[in-house]
């Protein structure tokens, strides 16, 4: 006895046709003199909450000169990271005590560490000391990255906010060095095979 699986006849109109009905169903809403269609297919709306809402963000502190700052932590592999971005500064960025430049010898790691500013149009505008441990020097530049970020949801706007959620800034990488297997000469390389 064989069971034969028919495809559901609705799955290729989900896939292939799911705008164009959508934009129909915009159409009909809008429409004059709809009043019982629009109560039926308002009914099927779901709003969707901003997820930068859930996030919360912490308010600006004071030191004892006045000048406001924003702490912020991140991770980025083994690698641990804690931002301290203070206002109104000339955009010196200081990492376990020792200039960014010499701290990281690899251009690709000081975009990295740029590129919250940057994204926020804040480049030269704050001054940033950071502490860093663990990890080789890409992650510890992912996670300061992640910390200053976080740290700079303070000095920005709920809109700018969401806009780095949606670019990915604020979200942790999980990626993680994967362990070798028994048996194996590497995670995913293999002993070379001999025949005899």
């Amino acid at each position: 006895m064989q069971l034969h699986l028919h495809p559901h006849p609705l799955m290729n109109f989900y896939c292939l046709q799911y705008l164009h009905c959508m934009k129909l169903l915009e159409k009909l809403v809008t429409s004059p003199c709809c009043g019982i269609e629009e109560d039926y297919v308002l009914k099927f709306r779901k709003q969707l909450p901003v997820q930068s809402k859930e996030h919360v963000i912490e308010p600006l502190k004071y030191d004892e000169r006045g000048v406001a700052f924003s702490t912020g932590e991140g991770r980025r592999k083994t690698a641990r990271a804690t931002v301290t971005i203070y206002d109104r500064g000339s955009g010196k960025i200081t990492i376990n005590g020792d200039n960014y430049v010499s701290f990281f010898s690899v251009l690709q790691d000081r975009e990295q560490l740029m590129f919250p500013f940057q994204f926020v149009d804040r480049l030269g505008k704050h001054d940033m000391v950071c502490s860093v441990s663990e990890s080789g020097r890409s992650a510890q530049a992912g996670a300061i990255r992640l910390a200053t970020a976080r740290a700079l949801c303070s000095f920005v706007t709920e809109d700018e906010v969401e806009r780095m959620r949606q670019a990915g800034l604020l979200t942790v990488d999980p990626r993680v060095r994967e362990r070798k297997k028994p048996g194996q000469e590497g995670a995913r390389r293999k002993f070379t095979w001999k025949k005899r």
